[in-house]
C-alpha cells in the first residue's frame, strides 16, 4: 500500500506518508478549509454533507470527518481508491466514505451542504457544464483550490508548457496537455493525471470568478489564508504557479 502525497494519522498512531514532514491536516489548504466552514456554519458542523471531489488517498475527506462531517471522497482512479479504503479501515469515523466514480458523475449522489474541489478542477476540460453541475448540488459553500492562469505571460506558462490564451466553455484560458490516448492500466497509473480528457482547460483568474458567481454563488472571494504569511507567500509556489483557493456561498 503505497501512498504519494497524503499523510493521514491512523487509529494506532502511524501515518500514512511520512515524508511529507506533516500530517494534511496541518497544512494551509485544510486549515483555510476549515476556518471558512466555520464561519459558513456558525451552529456548527455536525452532520453537514462535504464532498470531496477527486480526493485521491482521502487525507482531506478524513480531516472533514473528523470535524464532524459527513465527508464523502470520490475518486475515479481504483489504486487511489484502494488507499482510500485502507484509511477508512484505520481510522474510526463512520462519517467517513468513499466512493469509487468519476468527479463528473457527481450529480448522481445527493445533495451536499459543501463541496471541496481541491486539485481537480485544473484536471478537466469542460469547466462551465462541470461547475454548473456541481452548483445544483450544492446548498451553501464550494471551495475551489486550483491552478489558474492570467491572459499575460506568467512563469506558470512556460513551465507547465501551457497553450497560447484562448476561449473555450465561454471562457478564456489555456490548455494543458496531459497524457495520450493510453490503455486504461496506464491511465491508471498516472495518479496524478485528469481521466477522460487529455487535455485540461485553465481558466482566467477574472472569467472562474465570474463562472462560480454565474452559477449561483452570490459571494465570490478568494481566501488567501491558505498561506501561513500571506507576504512569504506572493513570492512562494502558490503565486509563482497561479494557484489560489476560491470560495463561492450561496445566501
Amino acid at each position: 500500500m503505497a501512498f504519494t502525497c497524503h499523510n493521514i494519522r491512523l487509529m494506532d498512531g502511524t501515518e500514512t506518508y511520512p515524508a511529507a514532514g506533516c500530517l494534511l491536516e496541518e497544512l494551509g489548504p485544510f486549515q483555510a478549509a476549515k476556518r471558512m466552514l466555520n464561519l459558513v456554519f456558525p451552529s456548527g458542523l455536525q452532520g453537514k454533507r462535504i464532498a470531496d471531489l477527486g480526493c485521491l488517498e482521502g487525507g482531506y475527506a478524513t480531516g472533514f470527518a473528523r470535524l464532524g462531517m459527513n465527508a464523502i471522497g470520490i475518486e475515479v482512479r481504483r489504486d487511489n481508491f484502494e488507499n482510500c479504503l485502507y484509511v477508512q479501515s484505520n481510522v474510526d469515523l463512520p462519517n467517513l466514505t468513499f466512493i469509487n466514480d468519476d468527479v463528473n458523475n457527481i450529480d448522481q449522489h445527493g445533495f451536499f451542504d459543501a463541496i471541496w474541489a481541491g486539485g481537480i478542477f485544473y484536471h478537466l476540460d469542460q469547466p462551465r457544464s462541470f461547475l454548473g453541475k456541481v452548483a445544483k448540488i450544492c446548498r451553501k459553500i464550494i471551495l475551489i483550490e486550483t491552478h489558474f492562469t492570467y491572459s499575460f505571460y506568467t512563469p506558470s506558462v512556460e513551465y507547465y508548457k501551457l497553450s497560447d490564451i484562448c476561449e473555450h466553455d465561454g471562457l478564456k484560458g489555456r490548455w494543458i496537455y496531459e497524457h495520450d490516448d493510453v490503455p486504461q492500466e496506464e491511465l491508471e497509473s498516472m495518479k496524478w493525471a485528469s481521466w477522460s480528457n487529455r487535455c485540461s482547460f485553465w481558466v482566467q483568474k477574472e472569467y472562474l470568478l465570474q463562472l462560480i458567481q454565474d452559477v449561483g454563488f452570490e459571494i465570490v472571494l478568494e481566501q488567501y489564508d491558505l498561506m501561513p504569511n500571506i507576504l512569504q507567500g506572493m513570492d512562494s509556489y502558490y503565486h509563482a504557479m497561479n494557484r489560489g483557493l476560491f470560495v463561492g456561498i450561496k445566501v
